[in-house]
C-alpha cells in the first residue's frame, strides 16, 4: 500500500518530502532539476536524494510515509541534519519549522495539508510561488519576512 500510494501520479503526497517540507516551494522543483523528494525517476538531474539518510531511514529502515510517523521523531538524524542546523540564517527559517510541519500533517492530514503549504508559499500580491532560501516570490519579485 505504502509504495502505491508513493508512485500514484499527481498525488498530493508527492508534494510531501520525507522530512516534512513542502516540495512547491524548493527552487530545485520550481526549476524541474527535481522532481520531488518522493519522485523515483533516476533520469532528473537533482541526484542528491538518493543519498538523503532521512530518505533511506523513512523508506528502507523505518517504513514511514514521512518523519511525523515515527515514534523515534524528532531523532538525532533530522534535528542534526534539518532542524538544529544554520540557527541564525533566515534563508534556513523552514527547516526550522518541521516539528510545526510534522504536527500539523498528523493533525490534519496530508491533503489539508498541501494545501495549507501551497497557501502559505503562494504570494499574497500575484499568487506566484515564493521558494526556500530567498522568501522572494519568482513572479513578482516581493520579498516576504520568512517569520510570519
Amino acid at each position: 500500500m505504502r509504495v502505491e500510494i508513493i508512485k500514484k501520479k499527481n498525488n498530493p503526497i508527492e508534494l510531501l518530502s520525507y522530512c516534512g517540507l513542502f516540495c512547491g516551494a524548493c527552487p530545485s522543483y520550481h526549476r524541474e532539476t527535481c522532481l520531488g523528494c518522493r519522485s523515483e525517476d533516476r533520469n532528473q538531474k537533482r541526484t542528491s536524494k538518493w543519498n538523503c539518510d532521512i530518505r533511506e531511514c523513512c523508506v528502507n529502515e523505518k517504513e514511514v510515509l514521512y518523519c511525523g510517523k515515527c515514534s523515534e521523531f524528532p531523532c538525532k538524524r533530522i534535528s542534526r541534519k534539518l532542524i538544529d542546523s544554520h540557527p541564525n540564517d533566515l534563508r534556513f527559517y523552514y527547516r526550522h519549522e518541521i516539528p510545526e510541519n510534522m504536527d500539523d500533517l498528523n493533525s490534519i492530514g496530508i491533503s489539508k495539508w498541501i494545501t495549507k503549504q501551497r497557501a502559505k508559499w503562494s504570494c499574497d500580491k500575484c499568487g506566484g510561488t515564493i521558494c526556500f532560501y530567498e522568501y522572494m516570490c519568482k513572479k513578482c519579485g516581493k520579498k516576504v519576512n520568512p517569520q510570519n
